[in-house]
């Protein structure tokens, strides 16, 4: 199994194009993504909780993988996403403004699939970004 392909459609299908059948695809059922403050277990609460708002929310990303390490059954790698702010976070008015988002995520693989991962992201950064645009 080739963990980088699967990463790299996580990053371009997924993220990207917002791919739910790709999501489906490369990860287990019962998968777990976790986030600050939150776990999102499977495919349903991942879409439903997480895709849908973060796809209204931003538009037009565009992600790259900026390291790639791997060893056994985890991967890690450094991330960046550029996206326009559409609204809809913290009470941000929307701006149509485009930001930049850094992270570094760890995923564990199960027979060939996604089964758990690990994600911190720049969200302190993107907030800063819209809100800064927001008061000049």
């Amino acid at each position: 199994m080739d963990k980088k392909r699967v990463v790299e459609r996580w990053f371009s299908e997924v993220f990207t194009k917002g791919d739910i059948n790709t999501l489906k695809e490369i990860t287990a059922p019962n998968f777990v993504s976790h986030v600050p403050n939150h776990d999102f277990k499977g495919h349903d609460e991942f879409i439903n909780d997480f895709m849908k708002w973060f796809r209204t929310v931003f538009t037009n990303d565009v992600w790259s993988i900026d390291d790639y390490l791997e060893e056994d059954n985890k991967v890690a790698v450094r991330y960046t996403g550029h996206m326009t702010y559409k609204g809809g976070w913290e009470d941000i008015p929307s701006s149509d403004q485009r930001v930049k988002e850094t992270g570094m995520m760890i995923i564990r693989f199960e027979y060939s699939l996604i089964k758990e991962m690990w994600c911190e992201m720049s969200d302190l950064d993107v907030m800063n970004q819209l809100k800064d645009k927001n008061r000049q």
